[in-house]
């Protein structure tokens, strides 16, 4: 390391103690102050300020969360010492049955933090040039994951009251008891502001955001991170963001409110929505290579250009894009990309299908099962094959109630049964072979059959656009 980058970085941390100093025991510091700290001591400013009161907010406000907590021997305090708040309450992502997750004891060098962690760790593992021990403390299975075992749900970012709504100065306020003199909790602001960066385009300082009013903030130019990291924001109040002239990669946004999101000529790389409800207005703006997870992406698009970008399934979260599903068909179809539009067209219907009842989910079903609402037309030429098969078949092993003029029955095979299927199938009539009795009813099900599977082959084909 050269003199001047050694010194650049002791100015640097000697700037944020200093700071931190300054604000660590004011609940309210200007919002400027917060953004200019370093991820590491803007936790340790939560921890000391309004992590605590957060949870105590929970204790009495969130269903059967004393109780989860009891059960799982987590207390305020454990909780706190991560420094996160989020991997305790969401449901584990991506896990269809198992939902534990682990407190570990990571080390390294003279460091030691706890963490959550998806797996079992235990032992050393070694990063790069850096060799981490890790200690798991306790298992425990996360708050949403607990309740939904018990047949129960609880919204974890309920917002129900602001003050000076669509305005720098809005204040955000969730579980409120709005007929009370004062609500509850309100969410640490900091928003408001134009995105501070710094003169290299640089965001100034990244932040892991958990539980805050973002409300407002207002972006433009090109925005780059480096090793000071990137903006994430985990149940957070991102509404009224406007962007114009746009671009910033690697933003990550999980159960998160971001409504009213205005886009004008920007571009959107590697963003994720997890969870997100995501609505306004987007004006010729590229969106490349992002992930949208449950939620609802149902934002405005017009002008706009998709990359790689994809509406995602995760079990554990709300699916409501049918909206999302309809726009990106469109766009995709507009961009000549007929592969992916089809993929949104199936994506769209499928989100109907899994809404509906009785008769209307039936044939909604069938459908899918039988040509995925007409974009896979080719289904109906095996269909109409394993028909033919099992209905020669049947034929075959009933060959007393055919009667023959060409042959004797006595020699009547499987070749024959297929060809007495096929002539039913197709309708083509009877001459040699022709049914008696029961076998009557087969073949009028299985000329019905042919003429329903022609039919649909043709239409498939004919109009296989979405």
């Amino acid at each position: 390391m050269n003199e001047f980058r050694e010194q650049m970085l002791k100015d640097r941390e000697n700037n944020d103690i200093e700071l931190f100093e300054k604000i660590k025991n004011n609940p309210k510091p200007d919002i400027l102050d917060l953004w200019a700290l370093s991820e590491e001591r803007f936790i340790e400013w939560r921890k000391l300020n309004d992590f605590p009161v957060l949870l105590a907010h929970f204790d009495k406000t969130l269903l059967l969360f004393k109780e989860w907590k009891a059960d799982n021997k987590l207390t305020n305090e454990i909780i706190i010492s991560t420094g996160t708040i989020t991997p305790f309450l969401e449901r584990k992502k991506l896990a269809k049955k198992d939902k534990k997750l682990y407190l570990t004891k990571q080390t390294w060098d003279d460091n030691e933090r706890t963490i959550v962690a998806y797996e079992k760790l235990e032992g050393d593992k070694k990063h790069f040039d850096t060799t981490f021990n890790y200690q798991c403390i306790q298992i425990f299975t996360p708050y949403l994951d607990w309740l939904k075992a018990r047949g129960k749900n609880q919204e974890i970012l309920y917002i129900n009251s602001r003050h000076a709504p669509n305005h720098e100065m809005e204040r955000v306020f969730i579980h409120a008891d709005v007929y009370a003199n004062k609500s509850d909790f309100e969410l640490l602001k900091m928003g408001g502001i134009q995105i501070p960066v710094n003169g290299f385009g640089m965001l100034y300082r990244g932040k892991r955001l958990e539980f805050v009013n973002l409300c407002g903030l207002k972006f433009s130019g090109d925005i780059v991170f480096g090793e000071l990291g990137n903006l994430s924001c985990s149940y957070c109040a991102c509404d009224n963001w406007v962007a114009t002239d746009f671009s910033m990669p690697l933003v990550s946004l999980e159960h998160c409110t971001v409504t009213n999101f205005t886009l004008l000529n920007s571009k959107l790389q590697q963003w994720k929505f997890y969870d997100c409800n995501v609505s306004g207005d987007f004006f010729n703006t590229k969106l490349y290579s992002n992930r949208i997870f449950g939620g609802n992406f149902n934002p405005i698009m017009q002008d706009c250009t998709l990359g790689q970008t994809h509406i995602e399934d995760d079990p554990n979260i709300e699916d409501n894009n049918y909206q999302g599903y309809k726009a990106f068909k469109i766009i995709y179809q507009q961009q000549g990309d007929d592969d992916v539009a089809k993929l949104y067209f199936i994506k769209e219907n499928e989100f109907l299908r899994k809404r509906l009842k009785g008769f209307n989910y039936l044939t909604k079903t069938l459908s899918y099962y039988y040509w995925e609402y007409g974009r896979k037309p080719h289904r109906i030429i095996y269909y109409s094959l394993a028909t033919i098969v099992i209905f020669g078949l049947i034929f075959w092993l009933n060959k007393n109630l055919i009667n023959s003029t060409a042959i004797d029955i006595k020699d009547f095979h499987f070749g024959h049964g297929l060809y007495f299927s096929t002539i039913s199938f197709t309708t083509m009539g009877f001459s040699d072979l022709v049914p008696i009795g029961w076998a009557r009813l087969l073949v009028s099900i299985e000329g019905f059959l042919g003429l329903l599977n022609m039919g649909f082959l043709i239409g498939g084909y004919a109009n296989n656009k979405y």
